[in-house]
């Protein structure tokens, strides 16, 4: 980092992650987990809060551990308790409780950041009323497009995927943005990952006064997803996702095997692909269970569902012809960032952050979203194109070169010296109380 991006650097900052490995597999505890460890190495002193991913039922029955957390040398970790989030309750959220707006405050007070970070989940108003009680500035970095989710996942409300289901995602949708606009007025600025994520700012009138310059973009830790992983471990990975079949074409995805990251198109494009294809999903979720019972050469599908480690991750991107998502909900699309580092072409839908920041017929196949036709085109062209010119390995990688955490870094420091510490006058603080209770009345009425 350049030295006078050095001098923008705060001394303290309290992380909060509402995602974090391995209690929650997905490119939020990805990101966050990189930067909190880039700013440690910079002498930043960093303390991160998350959820500690047991239900208070699960907790008063004895009935679930808490999940021990992936931690980070020099770094105070703390939890707060946890609730599914009141829409979307695949995932987990901190609880919307005067307890935990109480730890908060404690936390705060006694670590004295110089501002706040905090990732956005269904219960950050409760980081936002705290940050207002202490007097502290807070950023908030915008991840996930909870509409797309909506649109695309038809098991999104809890209450099934008939009309009460999806007028349940509407307002589900409807409470996310009026949040958004709820977290502003409690004096938080937002820092977007990407153009697609600042837009939803824009749908959720969030004045653009509250919204830090610049983007967080890609970013991808390119020590660990690399071109020179050792041969033979690349090798032996290779024979066991694709089964040892000879002349095998190894396509690769990484994440959460779910419905909303359309895991089920990716298998289904299986079946009509030719024969030397292999379909690896590496990760766990929802469709494991169905998915096993196919796993085996058989059906040319390898599917564990096991959590595994980033260099676990890195080598079988190493090892795979290309790295295919059929997902549309990408903000930023890390799955494509990692592959492409390691020098392995992307074939992923043309949509949100794949189509913002991958480069169709330079490293990456895109096709239409949904679409089986330009899917099979775009794996017919993936495979006959020979690996010269631009699809190397080494121009592969280099066309990730701006993803770099340092890059990342310099990014993310401007926009904490943007950070706004706003005027918590009395009507402020009514208001933001007021949303508190309301948010607080409307999660145990959802829940």
């Amino acid at each position: 980092m350049a030295c006078g991006d050095e001098e923008t650097l705060p001394k303290a900052v309290l992380a909060y992650s509402h995602s974090w490995l391995p209690a929650q597999v997905d490119g939020v505890a990805v990101r966050m987990m990189a930067h909190v460890k880039a700013m440690v190495a910079r002498g930043v002193k960093v303390t991160v809060v998350t959820p500690d991913f047991v239900l208070p039922a699960d907790a008063a029955a004895g009935s679930k551990q808490a999940p021990q957390l992936d931690a980070i040398e020099g770094v105070e970790h703390l939890t707060v308790r946890s609730q599914l989030t009141p829409i979307y309750r695949k995932n987990m959220c901190s609880e919307f409780s005067i307890k935990n707006l109480r730890t908060f405050v404690q936390i705060i007070r006694r670590t004295k950041p110089d501002l706040v970070h905090g990732t956005t989940e269904a219960a950050m108003q409760v980081l936002a009323t705290a940050c207002m009680i202490c007097g502290v500035p807070l950023v908030i970095s915008m991840h996930t497009d909870v509409a797309a989710i909506a649109a695309s996942d038809k098991h999104f409300s809890n209450l099934g995927s008939g009309c009460i289901g999806r007028l349940h995602a509407k307002a589900g949708v409807f409470f996310t943005y009026w949040g958004y606009r709820n977290w502003a007025i409690a004096g938080a600025t937002y820092f977007c990952v990407s153009r697609q994520a600042r837009a939803i700012m824009d749908t959720a009138g969030v004045r653009s006064t509250r919204v830090a310059d610049g983007l967080w973009g890609p970013m991808v830790d390119r020590e660990i997803f690399r071109i020179d992983i050792p041969a033979d471990k690349v090798e032996e990975e290779r024979q066991r996702l694709s089964f040892g079949i000879e002349d095998a074409f190894l396509m690769v995805y990484v994440g959460r095997v779910t419905a909303e990251k359309d895991v089920g198109f990716l298998v289904k494009a299986l079946q009509r692909a030719p024969r030397r294809c292999i379909l690896a999903l590496v990760g766990p979720g929802s469709l494991v269970q169905e998915l096993a019972q196919m796993h085996g050469p058989q059906h040319r599908l390898h599917c564990e569902g096991t959590f595994v480690g980033r260099e676990q991750v890195a080598l079988a991107l190493r090892a795979a012809d290309c790295c295919v998502s059929a997902s549309t909900m990408e903000t930023i699309g890390f799955l494509a960032m990692e592959a492409i580092s390691c020098g392995t072409p992307m074939l992923a839908a043309n949509a949100q952050g794949f189509a913002e920041h991958l480069s169709h017929g330079v490293n990456s196949r895109l096709f239409t979203p949904k679409d089986e036709e330009s899917f099979d085109r775009e794996l017919e062209t993936l495979m006959t194109t020979s690996r010269t010119g631009c699809w190397t390995r080494e121009h592969l990688r280099e066309s990730m070169a701006t993803a770099s955490l340092e890059a990342c870094t310099v990014r993310v420091t401007r926009a904490y010296k943007s950070a706004w510490l706003g005027q918590y006058l009395p009507l402020r603080y009514f208001l933001t109380t007021f949303l508190f209770a309301l948010q607080w009345f409307f999660s145990c009425f959802i829940s």
